[in-house]
């Protein structure tokens, strides 16, 4: 019986489909980013909320922008990224401004009535798997119920590696958040809005002088320069003249 001699073109027709099935394989969970939510308080899934994803930049400006979505019924979220080129040869490609060619992936969960609460960050995290994040417990908080915008410790108009050291540094960026939206709550005056500031610093600094030193100088820089942010973020929650002027001390 003659022996079965494949041809070239089978041979080379198998190899293709091997390697094209090994790719897909190996890139089931590329680009792919999931985790759930749940209350701090009861434990229950948390419906709608807002997973905002990035990069995060350790020295630039910003955290470059990834993907986005709202959970599901169960509290979970599963998004999906574009991968960025790995090759050493398009390093204006990579991440980090062409630093890396990994990313380190953190997502903020937020929402209706919910305290901005982020992930840890998954540090040089390849690519080709998924970047699960498990479940992230966030607390409810009416603070957060309707218009109000927040950028943790440090004003919007410094450079992003400086609010990201002082929210590092600090330790106070969930009482920065909270300070933010009470700017663009038109019924709260200004005085209100440093008193309970301060309050809520001294509050997670539980006695350590260190950390209520340094609330303190957060404290005075606000109360000496707040005005504008207030004033902006009132006329951006279309605040009418009485609730801008709760702005002045």
């Amino acid at each position: 019986m003659k022996a079965f001699s494949p041809s070239t073109s089978s041979t080379t027709s198998l190899l293709f489909f091997i390697i094209t099935a090994s790719n897909l394989l190996t890139n089931v969970n590329a680009g792919n980013i999931q985790l759930c939510a749940k209350t701090s308080h009861s434990n229950e899934p948390i419906q709608n909320a807002i997973v905002n994803c990035y990069d995060h930049d350790w020295f630039f400006d910003d955290d470059d922008f990834m993907t986005s979505g709202t959970t599901d019924q169960d509290g979970c979220v599963h998004l999906s990224y574009r991968n960025k080129s790995t090759r050493w040869y398009e390093p204006h490609k990579w991440w980090d401004q062409g630093t890396s060619t990994k990313p380190d992936i953190f997502c903020e969960v937020s929402g209706e009535c919910l305290q901005p609460t982020n992930t840890n960050v998954k540090k040089k995290h390849n690519q080709n798997s998924l970047a699960d994040f498990g479940t992230i417990f966030v607390e409810e908080n009416n603070n957060f119920c309707g218009k109000g915008n927040w950028n943790g410790c440090g004003q919007r108009e410094l450079p992003g590696w400086i609010q990201h050291a002082a929210d590092s540094i600090s330790g106070f960026q969930d009482q920065c958040n909270l300070h933010d939206v009470c700017y663009s709550n038109c019924d709260k005056t200004r005085t209100q809005c440093e008193n309970e500031f301060r309050k809520d610093m001294f509050g997670v600094c539980n006695g350590d002088w260190s950390c209520e030193f340094l609330a303190d100088l957060f404290h005075t820089g606000v109360s000496e320069l707040g005005e504008d942010s207030c004033l902006a973020d009132r006329k951006r929650a279309q605040c009418s003249d009485d609730g801008q002027n709760k702005c002045f001390l």
